[in-house]
């Protein structure tokens, strides 16, 4: 899907018209951040992009949050529904916009309220735009609302806004919702520490579900066989309605019966017609989202290069092993031999040209896996999406000794 959205987004835009980019899919998409990630980056200002899912078990997140960062909306039909009649009012929508390229301000000397979405989407003919804004000082003023209008007139309206005294709880939260969703969408390329951290605590604040965030406990503790190793095992799941096996994987598990003709003739028209160049990396179908533990770490900050020569000087690291484009300078949260495997983990990498710096990760060790990577901004001199992501994937894939638990810090100098 990414190579097909940045041929979308690419294509020049004639100047002073709107350019509008409908993706219809099924949904059935793992590497949502990515792309996600490609259109924030490098949609033009004169394109929106529309979401049209077909088939009752769509990816709802990446098809409802492409749509807003597109500045568009996003539309689902269920295989159940009929096609004309939601197509007709999809396509009636979006090629009937009231307003568009829509401008708030605040008027007066007063703190201006903080309104999210931060870029105001366009205002179409049947579907309510809504905007969620706070204002922390309470204080009472004129908000102004402009953009184009149909024919391309000027519009322009000032309200006068008034607050109540009492609060209500059912509006913060939506604003909340909005805040949270706004931090979300600026860590589509990597999560940073600082981000986390805000998601986090408007979550607790405002008593809402996140990424980062639960109203149920759940225990890891496994009290069958406590002594046993850890073995990790891929469990079947049912497909979902309306979805055949061989329809995604183009031919049912050994022994089952043949898919039909007009099926197979149909798979083989629309791969031939939509074939693209094979991609460098596996799909990323399986990608889980996990929590973030936070037990007490037992840190020990050992610097790597004292170490790494201790271990040359015994030949344990070959000349070729060593990855020079990048470089361990500290990890605080492993003994000597989890930095050793984590060092050596790191070596296969490989990086594009052009990029030096330092880059510092935090990560959670629990029973033999890595949990969540969340960059720390601050320490990072180099963020470029590329590199994180690949090191971030690289270090989900570690395997780390079963007694391991607690917080890792991981600093590494980077040089191609």
């Amino acid at each position: 899907m990414l190579s097909g959205i940045r041929t979308a987004i690419n294509f020049p835009t004639p100047v002073g018209r709107l350019r509008s980019l409908v993706l219809l899919t099924d949904g059935y998409i793992g590497n949502e951040n990515e792309i996600l990630a490609e259109v924030q980056q490098h949609l033009q200002p004169g394109n929106r992009l529309y979401s049209f899912g077909v088939g009752s078990s769509v990816n709802r997140f990446l098809l409802n949050r492409i749509a807003e960062i597109g500045r568009g909306i996003s539309r689902i039909i269920r295989h159940d529904e009929s096609i004309e009649e939601v197509a007709e009012k999809f396509y009636r929508q979006i090629n009937n916009p009231v307003l568009t390229n829509i401008q708030i301000s605040w008027q007066g000397d007063t703190q201006s309220p903080v309104i999210y979405p931060a870029i105001a989407p366009d205002l179409f003919s049947e579907q309510p735009l809504v905007l969620f804004g706070r204002k922390h000082d309470g204080v009472s003023g004129n908000l102004q609302i402009s953009g184009i209008a149909a024919g391309g007139k000027h519009y322009e309206k000032t309200y006068n806004l008034k607050f109540e005294e009492t609060e209500n709880l059912a509006v913060a939260q939506l604003w909340g919702r909005a805040y949270i969703k706004d931090l979300m969408n600026q860590m589509v390329s990597f999560e940073t520490k600082a981000g986390v951290e805000a998601v986090t605590q408007t979550a607790l604040t405002y008593q809402l579900l996140s990424q980062y965030t639960a109203f149920v406990a759940v225990s890891d503790d496994v009290r069958v066989e406590p002594g046993s190793e850890y073995i990790s095992m891929q469990v079947p799941v049912q497909m979902p309605e309306a979805v055949s096996y061989q329809g995604v994987f183009g031919s049912l598990p050994g022994g089952f019966a043949r898919k039909s003709p007009r099926r197979a003739a149909l798979a083989s028209d629309f791969l031939r017609q939509r074939r693209s160049p094979p991609s460098a990396e596996a799909p990323d179908f399986l990608r889980q989202r996990r929590s973030p533990q936070s037990p007490v770490a037992k840190e020990a900050d050992i610097p790597f290069k004292s170490f790494d020569s201790q271990r040359m000087e015994q030949g344990e690291i070959s000349d070729a092993a060593i990855n020079h484009q990048l470089e361990v300078i500290s990890v605080t949260g492993l003994d000597e031999t989890g930095i050793a495997d984590l060092t050596q983990h790191l070596q296969k990498l490989s990086f594009p040209s052009g990029f030096s710096g330092e880059i510092v990760f935090e990560f959670t060790v629990n029973k033999g896996r890595v949990g969540q990577v969340v960059l720390d901004e601050k320490a990072s001199t180099l963020k470029n999406a590329v590199v994180v992501e690949k090191i971030k994937r690289s270090l989900l894939l570690w395997r780390v000794s079963p007694s391991t638990t607690g917080k890792v810090i991981l600093t590494l100098h980077i040089h191609v």
